[in-house]
């Protein structure tokens, strides 16, 4: 393999992806099963399969370690460390009811419990001045205190640090003594909202230690390229940052496929897209404006808010794997609940035995049972339909399971565009993982869309997007300022902290800096995010972006300047989408009889190794690559551009 060689890593719930890359050499797709009990020896297997001969210089990856250690819980025993009476921050919350009539509805137990916060008789006002002084003394009692709690690691997030950090660095210098990773909220948010910088902070040190091992397994079993990580910003990160920030990896996977997805759209002509990831146990979706996500500084995973730049991504518990099952009202439901790698959906033979997604399109014809899945496995139709005769006949077997996940895809689908006021007949959506070709054009036509794009390889776009990832860093700090005060000096100084940063992470080549700007009308309790170019009047930005959201703007109302951000970037390994993928030798298959909603038709088998620019094909169709498949309905046309995509028109 070449020097220079680089490869995007995804680790998904049921297949970790890999994409090679190496000058002068067509990119190459690779799957392996995900490891669940240690994720690095599935990469370390995936990119063995990958360089076989050959070594590599960058391993940007993707890691749901962090995001999975908070679903399952699986955390480090974290203590609190805050300001007195601020004991119940985190149960006390906002308030706000998950649902406003709902008398069961519960919101998730907060990772640190009432009994392991500690407070601090200290005190810092808005305005910087110290009201309570911390006292040595006080410092030990803390330190005494939080060790007798024996944590496996500790966050401090005292009231108001954000304008002065001083006794937040004063408590963790002395708490280093108890030898467990501490993070500073001042230092990971310095951002105001007592609530969400606290809710950060402990997400953070929870899954600190989980992070810290699994970079560092990783690290060791691949010790020659250069590892980094991708955040939920849209961007990757070194090694040294994602161990002691993890937060920021929260949404790490799905933020690489909506990099990459952005990237295809543009290639195809279309601006504005949904980025449509169906995988083995999720479905995400994202909006894309002008070939670009949409980033949030507001997330919250498993309930719980973290603040931390995140693309907008919306999550249901859609995928292949997702298990088909009867409520107690005779309902035949999907998901949430996967069967994940291990056992599998039933038809791959290792032991699953309840019917999934992927089992029913198994039964329908949709997948050929003599094609080699990642890892070597083989489909076994016999198993899929036997898993799915355990359903009642009420539940209308495999095509009654497809039309259930389809209508909860299409909830998340409108979340993201119509709820929103976007009009989707403006929209292209983009499908990748290794299930949304199977159910995208009849999404696309529910939905309204203009157009499918189905990638060369969207079974591992998300690990494309690794490649196409820039390495990114925001640094931020809340200022609440009026949009007419002189700001530059809190610019530079951003900016020079952002550049610091990118640098200190390994970024090479060129670093661009943009300015972001949290903004919004005095009196508002949130704000807007806006894109500030070089002497741009924040005020005007805030008007035009208030119209665009809302349909009105208050041009006599104060703007009130809350927070800004400035975002570097680096050069990424790839600018755009690589055209000509190495998708193996061509088959010639016949047709076969496969299951549509209204009955069964004969469709043709079409093997994407031998499509070309220009190429047309007329549904039925199933067009078969290694990584996915693509199902086109008796009315459709596929149309392959010149970038290799497959492109759908549906409507206009």
């Amino acid at each position: 393999m070449p020097v220079g060689a680089s490869a995007g890593v995804d680790v998904g719930g049921t297949f970790t992806d890999v994409v090679v890359h190496a000058e002068g050499r067509r990119p190459r797709a690779v799957k392996v099963p995900t490891t669940p009990g240690d994720q690095a020896e599935g990469v370390s297997r995936g990119v063995r399969e990958g360089f076989p001969d050959g070594a590599l210089r960058l391993l940007p990856h993707g890691s749901t370690t962090a995001t999975n250690a908070v679903l399952e819980r699986r955390i480090a025993r974290a203590v609190l460390v805050t300001t007195a009476g601020f004991t119940d921050v985190l149960q006390i919350a906002r308030q706000n009811r998950p649902a406003l009539y709902d008398l069961s509805a519960t919101r998730a137990e907060p990772l640190v419990p009432h009994d392991r916060v500690v407070t601090v008789d200290e005190r810092i006002g808005a305005d910087g001045e110290v009201i309570v002084a911390l006292r040595d003394a006080e410092i030990d009692r803390v330190v005494d205190r939080v060790r007798r709690l024996e944590p496996g690691a500790v966050a401090v997030s005292l009231l108001f640090s954000y304008v002065d950090a001083e006794h937040e660095r004063r408590l963790c210098a002395a708490l280093q003594e108890l030898g467990v990773p501490i993070t500073r909220s001042s230092a990971l948010l310095p951002e105001f909202r007592e609530f969400e910088r606290a809710s950060t902070c402990v997400l953070n040190a929870a899954v600190e230690p989980v992070m810290r091992r699994y970079l560092s397994n990783l690290s060791a079993r691949l010790p020659e390229p250069t590892i980094t990580v991708m955040t939920s910003s849209g961007g990757t990160a070194g090694v040294e940052f994602a161990a002691a920030a993890p937060v920021h990896t929260l949404l790490s996977g799905p933020a690489a496929g909506v990099v990459a997805a952005g990237a295809v759209a543009r290639a195809a002509g279309f601006g504005d897209a949904i980025a449509f990831d169906m995988g083995g146990t999720s479905t995400d979706v994202c909006l894309v404006r002008d070939g670009r996500p949409e980033v949030s500084t507001s997330s919250e995973i498993a309930g719980l808010p973290f603040r931390t730049p995140a693309v907008g991504i919306h999550t249901v518990g859609a995928g292949g794997g997702s298990i088909a099952w009867v409520d107690t009202g005779g309902a035949l439901r999907v998901g949430p609940h996967s069967a994940g790698a291990e056992p599998g959906p039933a038809c791959y033979g290792l032991g699953g035995e309840q019917p999934t997604v992927t089992d029913a399109h198994c039964a329908l014809g949709h997948l050929d049972p003599a094609r080699e899945l990642g890892g070597g496995l083989r489909l076994d139709v016999d198993a899929a339909r036997r898993a799915l005769a355990t359903l009642p006949e009420s539940a209308g077997g495999a095509r009654g399971v497809l039309s259930v996940v389809r209508a909860t895809m299409a909830r998340a689908l409108r979340r993201v565009s119509t709820e929103r006021g976007v009009d989707p007949s403006g929209l292209a959506l983009v499908a990748y993982g290794g299930a949304g070709p199977l159910h995208a054009t009849a999404l696309a036509r529910e939905l309204g869309c203009t157009a499918v794009v189905v990638p060369p390889a969207p079974g591992v776009l998300s690990a494309l997007g690794l490649l196409l990832a820039p390495p990114r860093y925001e640094s931020s700090r809340t200022v609440l300022a009026d949009a007419s005060d002189d700001l530059s000096a809190a610019w530079r100084e951003l900016s020079d902290d952002a550049l610091r940063e990118l640098e200190k992470q390994g970024a090479t080549g060129e670093i661009t800096l943009s300015r972001v700007a949290d903004a919004r009308y005095a009196g508002q309790s949130h704000e807007l995010r806006v894109d500030v170019p070089d002497d741009a009047d924040i005020a005007e930005l805030l008007h035009d972006a208030h119209r665009e959201s809302y349909g009105y703007a208050m041009r006599d109302e104060r703007v009130e300047v809350v927070t800004l951000r400035v975002v570097a970037r680096g050069e990424p390994v790839l600018d755009a989408p690589p055209h000509d993928w190495d998708q193996g030798e061509p088959e010639d298959k016949p047709d076969r009889a496969i299951g549509f909603e209204d009955g069964d038709v004969t469709a043709r088998i079409v093997s994407r190794a031998a499509l070309r620019h220009g190429d047309e094909i007329r549904g039925p169709a199933l067009v078969e690559q290694p990584d996915t498949t693509t199902l086109l309905a008796p009315d459709e046309v596929a149309t392959v551009d010149d970038s290799g995509n497959l492109v759908v028109r549906l409507h206009g």
